[in-house]
Order: C-alpha cells, then structure tokens, then sequence
C-alpha cells in the first residue's frame, strides 16, 4: 500500500498557509467580504490566523469545504476501494478492471491467513487456479471485461481520491480506530500524515481533543492489536460505545 498526496489547496503557492487564509476568510465573509478583508488576512502572521483556526475547528464545518486533498492510493485491495467509495462526498478515479489486463493479478493475503500455514498454502492454490483461469479465459477470446468476473476481492487495484477538509475529517474520525477493517485504517493513518506534511495547522481539524485518548488507545493496542476484532463481538460492542461517549460518529 502506497498513499501520495499528488495535490492540495495552496500546492505550488509561495504562501505556506495559503489554505489556512482561505478557510480563515471562507469563515469571515458572512460578516466582511471583499479585497479588503482579503487583504487584511493575507498580511496575518501564523500566530495571528492561529485563534481564528482554532475557532473555526470547533464550530461549523461548511468553510472547511473550501480545502482540498488529491490523494493517489496504490496496491490496495478491491475490498478496501468499495468501502472507500462510499463515501459520497468524494471524487474518484480507479483503475479499470475492464480495460486493464489482470492475468498477472496480485492480491493481499490477510494477517489471519498469514499466520496459519494451512490457510496459507490454500490461498496461493485458490490464487493460482483463478490466474491460470483468466489467462486460459483470454486464449479463448473472452474479453478482460468477462474475464474480470473470476478475480478476488482482494485483488490489488489503484485509485485516486479526491476530499475536502470536511471528509477528511471525519473519514479519520471513523476509520482510524480498531472498528474499521485494518486496510481501511492503514491507508486513513497515511492520508493524515501526509495532511499534515503539508498543512500542519490542521491537526485540530483532523484530530480533534474530543477523540485524543493516548492512554486508552496504547491500553486498547497491546490488547488488541491494530486490526479490528469484528470476530468478536462484546469487544466490537465496546468499542461502539467508546465511539459514541467520544462523538466519534457525530
């Protein structure tokens, strides 16, 4: 898996908090449009915009809408995209399984599969049963558009994502903790990092002090891991109410 922020509001621009002054007036024009207020927010130091930002961080979210983050999502798995696509409040651009000659296809092999030599030598056969399926499939002259119907879930694919501040920020509120499926949660914590490369004044946007709980989370980690305990529920239940004593889902 491979996460690039390829764009992002202010890319390119000589001012570093380009983004922070257009959130900043976004939020001011329902008192003080025009150059004028431009101008005045344009000539603000960072720790001038600082208490305007941490206002904004705490109260509604429409100016958050105006920054934007292309990311190009590499090597993740057809199960991890269907999920990622429901959120509708983003744009997407994926790999085309049906133009794209996947007979050399590479797929992800779940932790739990990993850990069980078994299931590992079953899932190498199954794998290898459904290339040798595709290529025979396309000697015969049925197109990769039929052909695709044998790959796997877990098939790799590519993708690029385009979200606003807004669904960022609540794409990482919901999937970066222990409910959400591991792949899911790996790509989420590397979208935030490179959120924060490039615009670090977004940290009270995308990690909010409602949602911090260092302790518990490192308490949470050496019982359970990083991955999501689905396969048992009294945990997973637990963990929905941590989720909504946090507002998590809000």
């Amino acid at each position: 898996m491979k996460v690039t922020l390829i764009d992002y509001t202010g890319n390119g621009n000589i001012d570093a908090h380009y983004a922070a002054r257009l959130l900043v007036y976004t939020k001011n024009t329902r008192l003080e449009q025009g150059e004028e207020t431009r101008n005045k927010i344009a000539a603000m130091t960072y720790d001038e915009l600082k208490p305007d930002l941490d206002y904004i961080s705490k109260t509604l979210r429409s100016s958050w809408e105006f920054v934007d983050y292309t990311f190009e999502i590499q090597a993740v798995t057809r199960a991890f995209t269907h999920q990622l696509v429901r959120t509708r409040t983003g744009s997407y651009a994926q790999q085309a399984q049906r133009v794209v000659n996947m007979g050399n296809f590479s797929s992800e092999m779940p932790e739990t599969v990993k850990n069980n030599p078994m299931a590992t030598v079953m899932w190498d056969q199954c794998m290898d049963v459904i290339a040798k399926s595709y290529q025979g499939m396309q000697a015969e002259g049925i197109p990769n558009q039929d052909c695709r119907g044998l790959l796997p879930t877990n098939v790799h694919t590519n993708i690029i994502a385009k979200f606003n501040l807004r669904t960022m920020a609540d794409i990482l509120a919901k999937r970066k903790n222990l409910r959400a499926q591991g792949e899911y949660a790996d790509v989420a914590r590397a979208m935030e990092a490179e959120i924060m490369r490039v615009h670090p004044w977004a940290e009270p946007f995308i990690n909010p002090d409602r949602l911090k709980t260092p302790a518990l989370d490192k308490l949470l980690k050496d019982a359970l891991g990083d991955r999501s305990p689905i396969d048992r529920p009294e945990v997973n239940q637990a963990l929905k109410e941590l989720d909504t004593l946090k507002g998590t889902w809000g």
